[in-house]
């Protein structure tokens, strides 16, 4: 499994590419245009893209790789707040770049994808249908959480649909899954689950 980590220029999420053939990939949370030339430069080609939640600073680059043909998902109980003031593009004033849902992922719902197994858990809190990935491929595992993880820290209730006892429901799930994997989160550095478990206090106290 290839995953490629795009950081971003200025205030949006990091985004990230997943392969497992180096040719085709899913696209995390492709929050910049500039996402769909890195892309090119990697020799990669976004087959799906997968957001975490609806928050614009995810989502801007979605437009230029769904013209490219990639297909887009989110959670099922997230998809109403797409283009709505809960994306945040008003609060935070910026043009809005519309683009289309093309499918969804019910929780626990497994699919392969580019020949990984993806794996969608509805982890609400930040937004009331965010939803974290689990992928896996050839014996290896990767959580890709959006801004319901982040290293030594969590993401933030205080916008539209955002819920503080959901969230600490949604860290105790993740606390519980089997094993160590590497955390790919929203914003700042990667961590690991089993470094989380032992130093972020809010995971403790989830």
């Amino acid at each position: 499994m290839i995953i490629k980590k795009i950081t971003p220029l200025g205030f949006a999420s990091n985004a990230y590419a997943v392969s497992r053939d180096g040719k085709e990939a899913i696209v995390i949370d492709p929050s910049q245009e500039r996402v769909a030339a890195k892309l090119k430069e990697l020799g990669l080609k976004a087959a799906h893209v997968l957001l975490t939640h609806c928050h614009f600073d995810h989502t801007m680059g979605v437009p230029a790789l769904q013209s490219q043909g990639a297909k887009v998902w989110c959670g099922e109980k997230e998809k109403a707040l797409f283009g709505s003031g809960a994306d945040l593009y008003d609060y935070f004033g910026a043009p809005y770049v519309p683009f289309e849902i093309e499918g969804t992922f019910a929780d626990n719902q497994q699919i392969t994808l580019c020949g990984l197994k993806v794996t969608a858990l509805h982890t609400p809190g930040h937004t009331a249908g965010g939803v974290s990935y689990l992928i896996e491929a050839d014996g290896q595992k990767a959580l890709f959480t959006g801004d319901t993880l982040f290293c030594g820290s969590i993401g933030r209730t205080d916008f539209p649909t955002g819920n503080v006892g959901e969230l600490r429901s949604s860290l105790r799930r993740l606390k519980a899954l089997e094993g160590d994997m590497p955390v790919h989160a929203g914003h700042e550095e990667c961590t690991t689950l089993g470094e989380e478990r032992e130093k972020n206090i809010f995971l403790r106290e989830a």
